[in-house]
């Protein structure tokens, strides 16, 4: 049966082609040895579903979207659910770019929504041109890639790009919550429509001998959150609640000029739009989205999955029917989080947990049980592991489950390199979940300041910029960010670390909570011994 939600999967069926040994002599930063499967006579397909502005809401997660489709994938045998899974950087462009290169933001030079990583960090190998490289089928549809820059066509896919339109009737900006009537079908609207092409793409694949990777990008639950009425329908309004700590961090200090940044999704819509160019502007560009609409958003932000929910059932059901789920792997991830009014903010584009944490979900099919034992007979129960992991370890993950070599370790300048990578394969992780507390020290992650220029925050409109980067990384513990000058032209980019402007950290306790009690309170210089490391580890980086 199909059900309903939003987000971005990966999935990997074998094929009759022979493939070269998987065993790869990489490791990670840590050293551990990576490698592909033993299954040297067959090749794996790829299916790569991507989501968009996605955070962890799920009822997997514990989340308020009805979601039954993917927590039905995540309670499947072989399926792990990744509690600590983070971004590089909390927007669609340079996230994008990231974890389809395998680059952090500074290595591909994508900060803004207009750069192309190709023109501005180097020709950097894909994740689909890899598999396209290696004689597969690769097709795309929907956003994948971010719009523009003609969908990395030709270099990513085997043949045209798939778009689909329904002539504006779910991108209605008037609210951003428009309830599309019930006299429309799924069908009528664009992902249903992609939905219905992912199907028809299976359905073709499932007749080839030639492997495949069929990549399909949803545009919801992204602004606006227009869906048909019967998901609005799905919740009963007098259920939805505020964000608890809904206000600003206390202590937030120096950092806030930089930082803070609480309408960036709504200044786009309707009331808020109006509001902000009046002249006095009704509500002050740095001012909170009201309660009575912040209510409306969260309850068309959750419509909103549940419709994406009800899509990519549609094509795990198609998977199903193809009689590949068996040696299909699935990746399900959103391209970075969204704050729904959490510490006062609307929008992703910050540094805080919820902008740069992200659903991901991992299915190991039963033709790799020997090599997994520990994800099959599990009786329904959902497996999780909350080891701190990157978007930038999809890509050698999805090379290495499929067995094809993973590639080397990026070296700091990597600029004329097609193909290495700044993450590691999560294999170790999939093969003992319960162990993953010490697969890294630290995430890292980053945003730019020039994104909040302009009245719309989405801009770094000249072309110099950026010149203010907030870094920060995530421990088991600790959130810690600092907002210092950069320079842009250098490669690597030049990073003033002795000409701070702002420090965040934020404590997330012994129990490594995600709840926005967290980051409430900016608890910068009360632990100088401990900030002292932390700041130590930021400067020092992701490379162990």
């Amino acid at each position: 049966m199909v059900v309903f939600a939003f987000v971005l999967f990966v999935v990997v069926v074998f094929g009759d082609v022979v493939v070269a040994d998987g065993n790869s002599s990489n490791s990670g930063g840590d050293g551990r040895q990576q490698g592909g499967h033993s299954l040297q006579q067959q090749k794996l397909n790829v299916l790569f579903l991507v989501s968009d502005d996605l955070r962890p809401e799920l009822g997997v997660y514990g989340g308020n979207a009805i979601t039954p489709n993917l927590d039905k994938l995540a309670s499947d045998e072989g399926a792990v659910v990744f509690d600590r899974a983070y971004v590089q950087q909390a927007i669609c462009c340079p996230s994008r770019s990231s974890f389809l290169t395998s680059r952090r933001p500074d290595t591909t030079k994508v900060w803004d929504l207009k750069t192309y990583w190709r023109q501005a960090g180097g020709n950097f190998t894909t994740l689909p041109q890899v598999f396209k490289e290696q004689g597969y089928w690769s097709v795309g549809m929907g956003k994948v890639f971010h719009p523009g820059f003609h969908d990395d066509a030709p270099y990513s896919w085997s043949e045209p790009y798939f778009h689909a339109a329904d002539h504006g009737l779910s991108e209605n900006m008037t609210h951003c919550f428009y309830a599309i009537p019930d006299d429309y079908s799924d069908e009528d609207v664009t992902d249903g429509m992609l939905a219905n092409h992912a199907v028809a793409t299976l359905q073709k694949a499932k007749e080839m001998t030639t492997p495949f990777f069929v990549a399909v990008g949803l545009h919801r639950p992204h602004l606006p959150w227009d869906v048909p009425q019967k998901y609005f329908d799905m919740y009963n309004v007098t259920n939805i609640t505020l964000a608890d700590h809904n206000t600003p961090p206390k202590n937030y200090g120096d950092a806030k000029q930089w930082s803070w940044d609480p309408q960036s999704g709504p200044r786009h819509c309707g009331f808020m739009k109006n509001a902000s160019a009046a002249s006095p502007p009704a509500i002050g560009e740095y001012g909170l989205v009201p309660d009575w609409l912040a209510l409306k958003f969260r309850h068309a932000y959750y419509a909103s999955v549940s419709a994406t929910d009800r899509n990519m059932g549609l094509v795990l059901d198609t998977l199903e029917e193809s009689g590949k789920a068996n040696s299909t792997i699935v990746v399900f991830i959103g391209d970075h989080g969204w704050q729904l009014g959490d510490l006062g903010e609307f929008g992703k584009k910050t540094n805080f947990e919820r902008a740069t944490r992200a659903p991901l979900i991992i299915r190991v099919p039963p033709i790799l049980e020997d090599e997994f034992p520990q994800l099959f007979n599990k009786g329904g129960k959902v497996v999780r592991t909350n080891a701190l992991v990157e978007f930038v370890d999809i890509m050698p993950t999805v090379m290495d489950l499929a067995g094809v070599q993973v590639p080397p370790l990026c070296p700091p300048v990597s600029t004329n390199i097609p193909l290495c990578t700044e993450g590691e394969s999560l294999r170790g992780v999939l093969q003992s979940p319960s162990n993953g507390s010490d697969f890294k020290e630290a995430v890292f992650m980053q945003y730019a300041f020039c994104m909040h220029d302009s009245i719309f925050h989405d801009a770094c409109a000249n072309s110099s910029e950026p010149h203010v980067m907030g870094y920060a990384l995530r421990t088991r513990r600790w959130r810690y960010i600092e907002w210092v000058p950069f320079n842009k032209t250098t490669v690597p980019p030049t990073i003033h670390w002795d000409k701070v402007l702002g420090v965040e950290m934020y404590d997330h306790g012994d129990n490594d909570t995600v709840e926005n009690i967290a980051e409430s309170v900016n608890v910068e210089g009360e632990f100088p011994s401990i900030q002292k490391q932390l700041s130590d580890t930021l400067h020092r980086g992701w490379r162990r």
